[in-house]
């Protein structure tokens, strides 16, 4: 250990809290740079105290660096509680405690001297005392002074293990003044919290508590975490022995393979059923108690919509005026979707790019109005550019399905705003293969019987970031009146649609031409540069319309051409430093006026995809601004010093471009990718984003790979078994009355 104070301060990223300070000691370093009988030195680690006055033991090693000579490389710290008068002072003042600056601080120390902590642990109403000191601020003191002295206790019992401060400080949040005496008793339960997985929290465990390989809370907390990770695959339930295998994988560790048995495993996931109630088995198959309730919900309420005497309409005529006025000769498909959409309380309408689904939704909004002109009708969408896309074809207002059940949690997490139940007369979702199953049953359970409820999709699209596959389990469950559009009525460039309709059947002879070409590279250094360059030159082309071309990569991060790589040179190649221009800083991104961003996070007018442009870089009261400008009349605020939910949005995921449409899509495709993300219904989607050209960076062989390798794995859910059993089971009924 080494004992020492802050004196300054060299470097901070707020982003991941990495330090680099000057800290002072009077205990033997190697080549300190010595001032008045105390030696100072640099110290480089995560979130180091930068707090004046305070006495510090740092934990690390010493390292040479050729820049800067030896650094001390801290792993842990520890604040030390002060003994002298002064040091009471300098703790009380150096901003660890809210509400007590350096004037309160003096005040209670000359009055309680050595034994101020005394008064804050056994009396804290002496604290009323002290002049400036009232109850209120009393309460505030006494709050900040026990958050900071259980992160202290907290950063005592796992900064050894190398849990960092931020982590700390958010372990303190979420457990509150119990923390310590709750993570003694059972290190696993840090599971509960975001970025604290079970690979995280074993050695944790392990350090902090020496839990021996086969201890029950350990295995539980395994066999949850492998739940938890096949629902980040889309998966809702787990066969038993894949949780078997999955779990043995992850418990075993060196030469203790033997402590932990089968036995042992299959007692700790019965008592999660029966004593835990976490998990639910449910025809052999094994749910988290959320996953198992969505699913069984989802299909209660959709058996009550569906079975709900709505008035049925003939609405022929309408059809055919609509057809005049419109200038617009549908198929017949199309005018039997329609007529399904009015004759039956639940229908779903799916197809590809072109097929008409568009023109549909505008003629049944339309006969909507004209059947009732004071029909209140609810057009909803998974992500804020869908919702514009459906306003875009329809005229008619569109929301965020988050938005129209007032889901106010970040993306979907159950945060109920008190509203009322939608009590719309038709309600029509669109991109319906991008709602994964706990916004489903959210958007279920807040549906009124009769409504007319209408799913629109392509269910050969990617499915949700989410777990469930519910758009395609609505179709198979084969008890909801299904309308497939399967001919092609756009004439835009033709060959991305023949394209796309090739790949989405497994056919590799496509058609190359200037609508839709392939650039060829070896590598993603190769690729990186070519979409470089491309994006530029079609930059350029559409006259510096960013919004206008748009990179879509299978990947988010750990390639030269996932979004984030591709982000930062293309920004640079396109929207460069120039000297004087105006930038702000957050985290680890820079931001320029111009830039493309996009909203990672649901709030308040801004959904989780939003495309925005920064408009304007702007300073009040000494502290920067940033102004995004959505659309629509929506422009965001965004401060510097907070946590920001924006990302660059030259390079998107796939996934984050489903719902929207490009006039010039660039994808990278090579060997290199992981196998899962070589799949045919990822690059048949990414290709049905673009309006007018398509253009493939990277290897044919890993695109030929990619037609070939068919759909996505199947994901584990039985939404459409437990539809057929519901409806089954109403139709018995109706039979026995």
């Amino acid at each position: 250990m080494l004992e020492c104070r802050y004196a300054s301060s060299i470097y901070y990223n707020q982003e991941n809290g990495y330090t680099v300070a000057v800290y002072e000691t009077e205990d033997e370093i190697p080549e300190g740079k010595k001032e008045i009988g105390k030696q100072q030195f640099i110290a480089v680690g995560c979130e180091l105290p930068r707090n004046e006055g305070l006495d510090i033991s740092l934990k690390g090693q010493w390292k040479e660096s050729e820049r800067y000579g030896k650094q001390y490389h801290v792993a842990s710290f520890e604040i030390q509680m002060p003994t002298t008068g002064e040091g009471v002072k300098a703790y009380l003042s150096s901003g660890l405690i809210k509400g007590v600056g350096p004037i309160i601080a003096e005040r209670i120390v000359d009055r309680f001297g050595k034994n101020t902590f005394y008064v804050f642990e056994q009396c804290p109403e002496r604290l009323l005392e002290i002049p400036g000191i009232t109850q209120r601020k009393l309460d505030s003191i006494l709050e900040g002074y026990h958050k900071s002295e259980n992160i202290r206790q907290l950063s005592l019992f796992l900064s050894s293990a190398g849990v960092t401060p931020k982590k700390i400080e958010k372990i303190q949040e979420h457990f509150g003044h119990k923390a310590v005496s709750i993570i003694k008793k059972d290190p696993f339960r840090l599971c509960e919290m975001e970025g604290f997985g079970f690979k995280t929290v074993d050695p944790i465990a392990r350090k902090v508590k020496h839990f021996q390989a086969d201890n029950p809370l350990r295995i539980k907390a395994a066999i949850l975490y492998v739940l938890k990770e096949a629902e980040g695959e889309g998966h809702l339930y787990l066969e038993v022995p894949e949780i078997l295998t999955r779990t043995k994988s992850l418990l075993f560790r060196g030469d203790k393979r033997g402590h932990v048995t089968e036995r042992k495993i299959r007692d700790a996931g019965n008592s999660l059923i029966k004593d835990d109630k976490e998990l639910v088995c449910s025809y052999t198959k094994i749910y988290s108690k959320k996953n198992y309730e969505s699913e069984q919900k989802a299909v209660i309420q959709l058996a009550a919509l569906s079975r709900y005497p709505i008035k049925r309409y003939d609405v022929e005529k309408w059809i055919s005026g609509l057809e005049s006025k419109e200038n617009i000769q549908l198929a017949e498909k199309q005018r039997k979707g329609i007529e399904m959409v009015f004759q039956n309380p639940v229908s779903i309408i799916t197809g590809g790019p072109g097929s008409g689904k568009t023109t549909l939704l505008r003629f049944i909004v339309m006969i909507q109005e004209k059947l009732n002109i004071d029909s209140m009708i609810l057009l909803a969408a998974p992500t804020g550019r869908a919702r514009q896309r459906m306003y875009e074809a329809t005229g008619y207002p569109a929301l965020t399905i988050h938005k129209s059940i007032g889901l106010t949690g970040a993306d979907g997490e159950e945060a109920w705003n008190a509203g009322e139940m939608l009590c719309d007369d038709l309600i029509i979702i669109d991109e319906c293969s991008m709602v994964d199953m706990h916004l489903f049953t959210s958007l279920m359970m807040k549906i009124k019987t009769g409504s007319r409820i209408v799913f629109v999709g392509d269910k050969d699209q990617l499915e949700s970031v989410g777990p469930g596959n519910v758009f395609k389990e609505l179709i198979d469950s084969r008890v909801i009146p299904v309308t497939v559009l399967d001919q092609c009525f756009r004439q835009e460039n033709p060959t991305i649609l023949e394209n796309a309709i090739k790949i989405n059947c497994g056919k590799q002879n496509l058609v190359y031409d200037n609508s839709f070409s392939f650039v060829a590279a070896h590598d993603d250094e190769e690729a990186a540069k070519k979409i470089m360059k491309l994006f530029d030159m079609e930059w350029k082309l559409q006259r510096k319309n960013v919004n206008a071309v748009q990179v879509l990569t299978p990947l988010r991060e750990d390639t030269k051409v996932s979004a984030n790589a591709l982000n930062l040179k293309i920004k640079d190649r396109i929207n460069p430093y120039q000297i004087g221009q105006q930038e702000i800083k957050n985290g680890n991104k820079i931001f320029r006026i111009q830039d493309k961003v996009m909203q990672t996070k649901n709030e308040d007018e801004i959904s989780n995809g939003d495309i925005g442009i920064v408009r304007k870089i702007g300073k009040v009261s000494g502290k920067k601004y940033m102004e995004v400008d959505f659309g629509e009349e929506r422009v965001m605020r965004y401060q510097e010093g907070e946590s920001w939910n924006l990302v660059h949005a030259y390079a998107i995921t796939a996934h984050k471009g489903q719902g929207s449409e490009y006039p010039v899509v660039i994808i990278p495709i090579l060997s290199c990718f992981r196998r899962h993300t070589l799949k045919r219904n990822l690059y048949y989607t990414a290709i049905t984003r673009a309006k007018r050209k398509v253009i493939l960076v990277g290897s044919k062989q890993a695109f030929s790979q990619a037609i070939r390798a068919g759909r996505s794995k199947k994901r584990n859910t039985l939404l459409s078994y437990r539809l057929k059993k519901a409806f089954t089971e109403v139709l018995d009924k109706n039979e026995a009355a």
